[in-house]
């Protein structure tokens, strides 16, 4: 029975040691957790420089958190911890963007004695601006592909009408280049031309070789034109391109007297010669460059209806390749 006794006697001291022991470690681990805790607030990168919230036991004072231009998070604390973010005893991490001038002040208002941290209130951060995109090419900086579409020696009305409708409906602008004669005897198809936006010029009284006139020769070509445009339309044209490309120093001087625009042209299609749809498709499509003049006719003999069929399918073939369809006067001299 003593025996007994002294068992129970040992085993309530060895109770009552480790329980001291325990109530000894606790105690060093509270003051362990209020000393360490302020000192382990996070870092905060901005622009290279590193700032860190403040340490020690004690009360928080105000705010937990700054949110300043540049995307800084300060925990600024006299002497106690800091309350950064919306999660309760805790040091919560708020993700910052450089550059970001947001984020609210917490408001951290618990004590911290012996360990204890309390609880704050933190500010909502705000989104961070989104980084506007680099500048890409081919958007407002890059010069458009321009095409000039030019049709000589109309009006008719057989082939000028039909070339008409499908530029109609493909809502593309062009150039006629028209013949004084021409005009003479389909007005009417002038007049069409004008009103649906194209662009008209001086293509000579009757296609003769300007290079073998005199400058009488040259000045009655380009006047009985400009009459007969005159009358139609109760204006005349700026530009004029001479028949076959052909040019002599006289007309260069005769049309910089008169302020006009000598047209030419970077392909040629040679569609009156007998030139087939493909091969007029395939040398558009290889030859033209930006700024680039098409010649193409609207008159002058049976081979023209190439021309009328290959003209839808080219447009579209253009517009892949990322030009745009601009009349002869927008293109650079």
């Amino acid at each position: 029975m003593e025996k007994t006794k002294k068992r129970r006697r040992r085993l309530a001291l060895l109770i009552v040691l480790v329980a001291v022991l325990i109530w000894v470690a606790g105690c060093a681990t509270g003051q362990s957790m209020s000393m360490g805790l302020g000192a382990i607030v996070p870092t905060v990168e901005k622009g290279g420089e590193v700032i860190q919230g403040g340490t020690g036991p004690g009360t928080a004072n105000g705010g937990g958190a700054d949110g300043n231009q540049g995307g800084t998070i300060t925990g600024e604390a006299s002497g106690g911890s800091t309350d950064l973010g919306n999660e309760t005893g805790e040091h919560a991490v708020l993700p910052v963007q450089p550059g970001d001038e947001s984020g609210q002040a917490g408001n951290g208002n618990g004590n911290d004695n012996g360990g204890n941290i309390g609880t704050g209130h933190a500010g909502e951060e705000q989104p961070a601006k989104p980084t506007p995109p680099a500048d890409r090419p081919g958007t407002s900086t890059e010069e458009k592909k321009l095409v000039a579409l030019t049709f000589d020696d109309g009006p008719d009305s057989k082939y000028t009408t039909a070339i008409l409708d499908t530029l109609k409906e493909k809502g593309v602008k062009a150039t006629f280049f028209v013949v004084g004669q021409q005009v003479a005897k389909y007005p009417e198809v002038l007049r069409r031309i004008a009103n649906e936006g194209h662009t008209i010029g001086n293509h000579s009284q009757n296609h003769k070789d300007l290079k073998k006139q005199d400058k009488a020769g040259i000045l009655s070509q380009i006047d009985q034109t400009d009459q007969a445009i005159l009358e139609v339309l109760g204006e005349v044209p700026t530009l004029f391109r001479a028949p076959y490309g052909s040019v002599s120093d006289t007309l260069k001087q005769v049309l910089k007297n008169k302020g006009r625009r000598l047209a030419g042209w970077t392909v040629d299609t040679r569609d009156w010669a007998g030139t087939s749809v493909s091969e007029m498709r395939e040398l558009i499509i290889h030859d033209t460059k930006p700024n680039g003049i098409i010649l193409m006719h609207s008159f002058g003999g049976k081979h023209i209806k190439n021309t009328v069929q290959m003209l839808p399918d080219v447009i579209d073939d253009l517009r892949e390749l990322g030009y745009t369809f601009v009349t002869m006067d927008e293109i650079p001299e």
